[in-house]
């Protein structure tokens, strides 16, 4: 019996399948009117109905599309093939380009004085008809929630709509809802505009919440409840002492607000704000509910390397930094009864850090070994330590080769999980001050150890 080779599949183009689907609900398109554009662009005759539903599901649920067509698909979707891979996306489509349009046209007719006079307000700009489009989407955001008559109708007499025209559903930045309350401020209810807007006082809020609390075992928990994002940040003692905010987008319209989802946009950076409070507390649960660190006790420094510290002519724009070592400092010897009694008292993570820092000094040693104790330097930077190198000028004539600039080596905290899996943990600024205040002091003793040496005895 001969056995024949099965023909190979048709090659496909990973992509990010439920970032296709935020972007074509956003679209707001179904699948087969997706499916209907891809094969419109791709020059392909339409298969029955079902079948291009399939089709188009499939992108979605396996996160795979036929190579030959993903560039039509971020066409019919107004992105890029980076995007559908789950990239930095590019803002959500607006009003700019259409009041941009209507400006160029009002232009070559005959542009009004007020129109002039307001494109020359923009005249320093690389384009002011876009600059000028922008403001006026801006505005026109701004109107659609203050319902402000006055502003209808200088943005009517601007461009030419009419009022009904302009009381249309509108999006520049968004708007969000943003409520506070419970302990450690006073409680908030307000309209921000911009989830950069929202990401920063969130992220004040919770810098505010556990800046001046001594226990190291604050923890904040992210929740997604339809619309709304909630985050609950909790005291590691005190469980009265406790804060909620809650926000959602919101879109105005003349009977009020009603809550929307948030863009493909916005959901990038929401995804950001968990790991962006790792610099605020050590106990984080993201919207996934996962608590990091799930144990203290798997708690390990990592030092990375730069790795154009070893190899500068390759070195990227943003380079990959390698773990070359793991300590876990004398964290092996810390007895069972200390550590509950640290829990207890909600500094489970302050004795762990302390414990693993016991060493880390020996262990940065000999990756420090290429150059001489005073061209090194320690600074605290967010949720790590970075370890620059400093080459005094008089050192740079001997050096036969150029010496590298800036950090070359980082010291995280992360976790290591039994199958040795290892993922990035929390670690509070003032903790990381804290450790690199004594490494600092470890540093400028070997320094001085290394100075009051006997000629002829190795550095240390």
């Amino acid at each position: 019996m001969t056995h024949q080779k099965k023909p190979m599949g048709r090659p496909t183009f990973r992509i990010d399948g439920a970032g296709l689907t935020a972007l074509r609900e956003e679209a707001g398109l179904s699948q087969f009117a997706l499916a209907q554009k891809v094969y419109d662009r791709a020059g392909k005759s339409y298969a029955n109905v079902g079948v291009m539903k399939t089709s188009a599901g499939r992108w979605e649920s396996k996160g795979s599309v036929p190579l030959n067509m993903v560039r039509h698909l971020a066409e019919a979707l107004k992105t890029t093939t980076a995007v559908l891979q789950g990239e930095r996306p590019e803002p959500p489509p607006s009003r700019i380009e259409e009041i941009e349009s209507r400006i160029k046209t009002l232009i070559d007719k005959s542009p009004s004085s007020k129109l002039a006079k307001a494109l020359a307000q923009f005249s320093d700009e690389t384009s002011p008809v876009r600059g000028l489009a922008a403001h006026i989407a801006s505005r026109l955001e701004a109107a659609a929630l203050s319902q402000a008559q006055h502003e209808f109708n200088e943005i009517a007499a601007l461009t030419g709509y009419s009022e009904s025209e302009l009381r249309r559903p509108s999006s520049h930045v968004g708007f969000w809802m943003l409520i506070g309350t419970g302990a450690g401020r006073s409680e908030r209810s307000e309209i921000l505009k911009g989830v950069d807007t929202v990401r920063h006082e969130v992220l004040m809020e919770i810098q505010s919440f556990f800046e001046n609390q001594h226990e190291s075992d604050g923890q904040i928990a992210f929740v997604r409840e339809k619309h709304w994002v909630q985050v609950t940040l909790h005291h590691a003692r005190i469980s009265r002492w406790s804060r909620t905010l809650r926000f959602a987008r919101c879109q105005p319209n003349e009977r009020g607000l009603q809550w929307v989802s948030p863009t493909w946009l916005d959901e990038f950076w929401l995804k950001e704000i968990p790991s962006e409070s790792y610099a605020h507390a050590n106990f984080v649960s993201g919207f996934d509910s996962v608590r990091v660190p799930t144990e203290c006790t798997n708690l390990r420094f990592a030092i990375t390397q730069n790795p154009g510290a070893e190899k500068p002519k390759k070195m990227s724009a943003n380079p990959v930094w390698e773990i070359v070592a793991l300590t876990a400092g004398d964290l092996a010897d810390l007895h069972p009864e200390t550590l509950a009694s640290f829990k207890r008292e909600g500094e489970s993570h302050y004795i762990i850090v302390n414990w693993l820092a016991a060493t880390l000094w020996e262990d940065l040693l000999p990756w420090m070994s290429k150059w001489p104790l005073e061209c090194w330097k320690f600074s605290p930077a967010q949720s790590r330590i970075d370890v620059f190198l400093d080459v005094p000028l008089r050192r740079w004539d001997r050096s036969k080769v150029l010496p590298p600039i800036g950090p070359q080596l980082r010291v995280t905290l992360v976790e290591k999980f039994a199958d040795g899996a290892i993922q990035t943990a929390p670690w509070r600024q003032k903790s990381v001050a804290l450790i690199c205040e004594k490494l600092q002091t470890s540093l400028e003793e070997a320094r001085q150890a290394q100075a009051q040496s006997p000629p002829g005895l190795p550095p240390v």
